[in-house]
């Protein structure tokens, strides 16, 4: 195999590897990817800051009972979502709009953030109320969530 050739695919590895996020985005560039994207997509980036903290710590490699990446998708949920959970940008949109279909659905942060946390149906099944055991995420979400509407 000619050098030019080695060249060629050295870079098309490393390209593609990028593109998986396989190096791995700092947590500024995270927090920075959250921010436009839910700016974009009309979100409080306070809110997916402060859920993609809780969830993952910013770090797309995270994994944990299933669930992937920075907004800890359950695969099922990616799929109906049409993202790929394991690519950062996609993570990201996912997260984002799962959470916003979330809130159109209970008409309410703390609804919604224990909607993410415990399905949509432990809010339903809780009477329209914070399930019990959602309730220590959703307390740490808000706080998080004050603090980054100030910082």
């Amino acid at each position: 195999m000619s050098i030019l050739k080695r060249i060629y695919i050295a870079i098309f590895v490393v390209t593609f590897a990028l593109h998986l996020n396989v190096f791995g985005a700092t947590v500024e560039e995270v927090k920075q990817a959250i921010r436009t994207q839910s700016t974009a997509m009309g979100v409080d980036p306070a809110i997916m800051l402060s859920i993609a903290k809780a969830e993952s710590g910013f770090r797309q490699e995270a994994r944990g009972g299933g669930a992937i990446g920075v907004f800890q998708l359950m695969p099922a949920t990616a799929k109906n979502l049409g993202v790929n959970p394991y690519i950062l940008e996609e993570n990201i949109k996912g997260g984002i709009t799962y959470y916003k279909n979330l809130y159109k659905m209970f008409g309410s942060m703390e609804l919604a953030v224990a909607a993410y946390n415990t399905g949509p149906m432990a809010v339903k099944y809780a009477n329209y109320k914070v399930p019990a055991r959602a309730q220590g995420f959703v307390s740490r979400i808000m706080a998080d969530y004050r603090y980054f509407k100030t910082h």
